[in-house]
């Protein structure tokens, strides 16, 4: 028996008053008995002593009231959500006497009332169990309705995988013992709804077509019932973990381990797979990010390697994730489900997700072999530039985009001459409007750069150099950089049938024509609300978020919305940020800054240097989801400490974030938010960014790349990458006007 993952817990309710709305719980205690608190009082008629019964028409107002226990335990009820009136006192009786009209009182069950216990009728099993996508199957059936869980008062609500059908998922858990954080439960029957889903609750109207449809299409039920079997504690994004026999079932099958590759595993992890994984990659080197080899290039004396892991070997062991590095895939197989690796072996799949990327275009009968030629798509790639350029004086680059201008100012800060070819007339043509592209062009104008705008020259190789042929002359140079765009890997997919137009046809989510097959990142081309032709996204946002939605639609599990694109570039010192889908015919609507100009259209903003700005056009439309850091990092040293010397209060002045060099840290940000002052690590955890180029939002750091967040107390991320450490915090103590960083002591970092 193996333990599998069912879902995850969405919200916690209790009902401190039976026929009252509740109170939504982020952790509860289990008792046999149901949640504590839960159910423990009812609403007496003062004058018979009867115990008031939502069903009746003069008690059916019940459920617009709110209660709810004080951190004391005592109960609190509300007329209007406003104002809690606590038990015991005067104004709860008159405004419940002016609610319903007569004389009542609120009272525990089982206390004494004029000789008798004051009786609960409820006699259910103590907790109901209800599932998102059981409510979202109703709000197909009754889209004009207002489908909330309050109407079914649920003690917990799910979110799990759904099997397509038209049976609610949560059905599968009865006759079984599962387990959802410290608490053991066992489903026993199917639950039985009555009228109180169609009266007016808080917040709620009055809908009798909600009980109809219950009736005809659920036979009266909705959701379960479950028995306590070991009590304990419970709490949102607790995982409801089955006992299952352990099946051979195909696993997921991964083809590209790059950025995309490695996300959407940890995706599959995260939401609760516990089924095989296989990944499989051409090059023997773990998954690493793309986006940062050009800009690494501008480290051209340094040995270390500019592409880490973001996903080692070791967390693959740990995730039970089998990487197969070096093994190349040659044929899909639809029919049998099943991928063939170029030793002849076959694998079989229960999903298989393609993230093969894409290949550096070429200039044909250009590279003679003489080590002068280079295109970038791989570390390996990379690191041969890199090597080259250090042996370099002047070199050629072809291409205007991203890649060309980027390797541009990593070669022209290392004071190596360049001279850049495109044939278009300006810079990142398929992108940028001109008013953008002639401002970047400006910029290495004044770096040093030779542009040969509209220019289609002859290359050459040969052993001492290579030769550009224009018009009416000869140029030379040591080396030659291709960057030129990219193809998408869609061989695979074209010969297995796939439909595909420079990258394989597919959803947002990364679905194909084929239900068990996906393809995620550079290699997709989407086509949701992105025209006919639809687009290939190339950034470093969509190969994580797009494999995030598929491994949710995989699974079965409501993802997130659509994040509004976003691309940066880093050049000089500039930090080119785009939100929205570039248009390069745009007219900007507005652009204000000289230095740091930021360009408004009608659907997207190109800032430089102004994160905030870009950000707040990124996520005017979109919530993303929270918490994404792993352990946390902040820095509780372990041994002696020391403190650092920063300077005189008086000389930071206002200044919000200053950077200072610490001998054991490296450099720090110190952060002066609401009059008080934080320090923190300046690299990005994640990013190869500076935390000091960001601003502060909220008692938060925002990198201003990824625009992920850290706490300034902790340095917890949130709204970050999967995977992304949380930032390394220091402690900062003010004495007489002097201010101090807490740090190791030298040699015990």
């Amino acid at each position: 028996m193996v333990g599998v993952k069912f879902g995850r817990v969405d919200a916690l309710w209790r009902y401190p008053v039976s026929s009252f709305s509740g109170e939504r719980l982020p952790r509860a205690l289990v008792t046999s008995h149901g949640f504590a608190g839960d159910r423990r009082f009812g609403i007496y008629d003062n004058e018979t002593q009867e115990l008031l019964l939502h069903a009746r028409k003069q008690w059916s107002g019940a459920p617009r009231l709110l209660a709810r226990l004080d951190p004391a335990d005592m109960l609190q009820v509300s007329i209007d959500g406003i104002e809690w009136l606590p038990l015991g006192g005067k104004g709860l009786g008159d405004a419940l006497q002016t609610f319903f009209g007569r004389s009542v009182s609120v009272h525990p069950y089982g206390q004494d009332l004029n000789g008798k216990p004051a009786v609960n009728l409820y006699r259910e099993a103590p907790i109901h169990l209800l599932s998102r996508q059981s409510l979202v199957l109703l709000r197909r059936m009754l889209p004009d309705s207002k489908i909330d869980e309050r109407r079914f008062r649920p003690n917990i609500t799910l979110d799990c995988p759904s099997d397509g059908g038209n049976e609610p998922p949560e059905y599968r858990l009865l006759g079984r013992e599962f387990t959802i954080g410290g608490v053991r439960l066992r489903g026993t029957r199917k639950s039985e709804r009555c009228s109180f889903t169609t009266l007016q609750q808080h917040g709620l109207p009055e809908d009798r077509s909600v009980l109809r449809t219950i009736i005809q299409d659920f036979e009266k039920n909705f959701g379960i019932y479950c028995d306590v079997v070991e009590e304990g504690w419970i709490a949102v994004d607790d995982w409801v973990v089955v006992q299952e026999e352990a099946q051979a079932i195909p696993p997921i099958v991964v083809v590209g381990a790059g950025q995309a590759g490695a996300s959407v595993v940890r995706a599959l992890r995260d939401l609760g797979y516990a089924g095989g994984i296989e990944l499989f990659g051409d090059e023997s080197r773990p998954p690493y990010e793309r986006p940062p080899l050009s800009k690494g290039l501008r480290v051209l004396t340094e040995e270390t390697a500019f592409a880490p892991p973001i996903l080692s070997g070791d967390e693959a062991v740990a995730m039970d994730i089998d990487m197969h590095l070096g093994e190349s895939v040659v044929q899909i197989d639809r029919a049998s489900k099943s991928i063939e690796t170029a030793d002849g072996v076959s694998h079989p799949y229960s999903h298989l997700i393609i993230a093969t990327g894409g290949a550096a275009r070429r200039v044909r009968l250009l590279n003679r072999g003489f080590g002068r030629v280079h295109s970038i798509r791989t570390a390996a790639d990379a690191e041969e530039l890199r090597r080259s350029l250090r042996r370099a004086s002047r070199i050629f680059v072809l291409g205007g985009g991203w890649l060309g201008l980027e390797i541009a100012a990593a070669a022209r800060e290392a004071g190596i001459v360049v001279s850049l070819f495109a044939r278009q007339a300006h810079l990142c043509a398929r992108v940028l409007p001109p008013v953008v592209a002639d401002f970047v062009m400006d910029v290495h104008l004044k770096n040093g750069v030779t542009f040969h705008m509209n220019a289609e020259p002859r290359f050459e190789e040969s052993a001492g150099h290579v030769a550009a042929h224009l018009e009416n002359r000869v140029e030379t140079a040591d080396l030659l950089v291709v960057a030129i765009g990219m193809t998408a890997n869609d061989y695979l997919a074209r010969q297995a049938g796939l439909k595909c137009r420079d990258g394989i046809l597919t959803d947002s989510n990364g679905a194909t024509g084929d239900p068990f097959v996906f393809a995620v990142g550079d290699v997709s081309r989407q086509l949701n609300g992105s025209g006919q032709n639809g687009i290939r996204m190339e950034s470093w946002q969509n190969a994580n978020e797009q494999a995030v939605r598929a491994a949710h639609a995989i699974l079965g599990i409501k993802g997130t919305a659509v994040s509004v694109p976003s691309f940066w570039s880093e050049q000089y010192s500039l930090n080119i940020q785009i939100a929205g889908l570039p248009d390069p015919a745009a007219v900007p609507l507005s652009v204000d800054g000289a230095d740091r100009p930021l360009w408004r259209f009608d659907n997207f903003v190109v800032g430089i240097n102004r994160p905030r700005d870009v950000r707040e056009f990124a996520t005017r439309d979109e919530m993303r989801v929270d918490g994404a850091g792993t352990s946390p990092m902040t820095v509780v040293p372990k041994g002696p400490t020391t403190r650092h010397y920063l300077g005189r209060l008086e000389d930071l002045g206002g200044a919000g974030l200053t950077t200072f060099d610490v001998d054991v840290t490296g450099r720090i940000v110190l952060v002066r938010d609401e009059g008080r002052y934080f320090a923190m690590q300046d690299k990005c955890p994640h990013a190869d960014a500076s935390l000091s180029e960001g601003f502060v939002e909220k008692g938060k750091l925002v990198c201003p790349l990824h625009f992920a967040e850290f706490d300034l107390v902790d340095g917890k991320a949130h709204n970050a990458p999967k995977g992304c450490p949380n930032a390394a915090t220091y402690a900062v103590e003010i004495e007489e006007g002097n201010i101090y960083v807490v740090v190791p002591a030298s040699g015990s970092a």
